[in-house]
């Protein structure tokens, strides 16, 4: 999973204890960068890149890159499916969805990376990229209901 500024087991005992302060840190200031680690989002985002978190909006839309707990690091992955009662993230770079959130465990969205200076993404045609992700993982889906009923 990609990782916002490794925080890790031994550096954070319990991420659980500081998500609301990295929740109301981000509501104070409106939006902060991270630097990213991990590669589960390439080719969309680099490991060391900086990306800016914003709140998340009261509706989240197909397409965007959420940031949210994993079990001992924050995670930034794409929402790809969503229902009134769950939604579903996965990494640009992983074949398998992350396991069902809640809307309330979003913590925020990315709404730019960049490497030094540099704007990173989103890029122009981010708006149809998007849809080749969400298509992907839906293609995925659909081969592992596949395999699953081949193997019984």
């Amino acid at each position: 999973m990609s990782d916002l500024k490794e925080i890790s087991s031994e550096a954070l005992p319990n991420l659980r204890q500081w998500l609301p302060l990295l929740s109301e840190s981000l509501a104070q200031q409106g939006r902060f960068r991270w630097q990213l680690r991990g590669g589960s989002m390439l080719p969309t985002l680099p490991p060391g890149c900086e990306i800016e978190i914003a709140p998340p909006p009261a509706s989240l839309s197909p397409g965007a890159l959420l940031v949210f707990a994993g079990s001992a690091s924050l995670v930034v992955h794409r929402l790809v499916h969503r229902t009134p009662f769950f939604l579903v993230a996965q990494g640009d770079n992983r074949r398998e969805p992350d396991p069902r959130l809640r809307p309330g465990q979003v913590l925020g969205i990315v709404v730019a990376a960049y490497q030094g200076d540099r704007q990173l993404w989103p890029r122009p045609w981010e708006p149809i990229l998007k849809w080749w992700w969400i298509g992907r993982a839906g293609g995925l889906w659909l081969l592992r209901r596949i395999k699953r009923r081949i193997n019984r």
